[in-house]
């Protein structure tokens, strides 16, 4: 019995053999928007390969929630094999690179010894490399690299959309950010709650693929760290 399949029925997922769990809904809305808009312009981003679901609607989500859905999976996944005896299935949680989201990430490898970071879970940073190093070692030694110009900056799905759509946002909902990061030419914004779902609408209106393209960058990462290519056909980013 597919215990994977049948647990992801049961949240509604439109389940592929690489699971991503991020935190909430609008989080995966954004994904699947650029998906979307990538398959408009003829190209492919997540293809059949990979579901990028959330963990949980309001307090079913959040860190906790990826937390609890990553752990939950992972004890199935070695259950569920394919014809040649391997795991059917793969599943990584993905976080904001903040306060919270680096703490459960320390309480999941914690809980769950067999889990390791830049393999099973990451905080998504600022400048999301395409890993060429198998070992999370390696890994965690490219993306501080890569981001070294961003050393302490917290991150969130928000920031990787274009200025041109944050811009556009302060315009019409002034005071809902509440704080600005800069490094290196890079913002983290504090959004208020209300603010964010503002965020989300207006994103969702007005979006382009160009105004994407950070979040395609975290898309690519995502395949490097999961090991599925780019199909031949996709497109990247613009």
């Amino acid at each position: 019995m597919d215990m994977v399949a049948t647990y992801a029925a049961s949240k509604a997922w439109n389940l592929r053999p690489n699971i991503v769990l991020v935190e909430g809904t609008s989080d995966e809305a954004i994904f699947k928007l650029a998906n979307d808009l990538a398959i408009a312009a003829g190209g492919l981003l997540l293809g059949d390969e990979i579901c990028i679901v959330a963990a949980g609607q309001r307090d079913r989500g959040g860190t906790y929630g990826v937390a609890r859905e990553l752990i939950t999976l992972r004890s199935m996944v070695p259950l569920v094999l394919d014809r040649d005896g391997r795991p059917a299935y793969r599943v990584i949680g993905l976080l904001d690179n903040d306060e919270a989201g680096r703490r459960i990430i320390r309480d999941v490898l914690r809980m769950d010894r067999s889990a390791t970071e830049f393999h099973d879970i990451i905080a998504l940073p600022p400048v999301p490399p395409v890993f060429s190093e198998l070992n999370p070692v390696g890994r965690q030694r490219e993306c501080d690299l890569a981001n070294l110009p961003y050393r302490g900056l917290d991150w969130e799905i928000e920031d990787a959309l274009s200025p041109r759509l944050l811009r556009i946002f302060d315009q019409k909902h002034p005071g809902m950010v509440t704080r600005r990061d800069k490094r290196s030419g890079k913002t983290h914004h504090e959004i208020t709650r209300a603010g964010k779902s503002k965020l989300h609408q207006l994103v969702h209106r007005e979006t382009t693929l160009d105004d994407l393209v950070g979040v395609i960058q975290i898309v690519d990462m995502i395949r490097s760290l999961l090991g599925v290519r780019r199909p031949s056909t996709g497109s990247r980013a613009p």
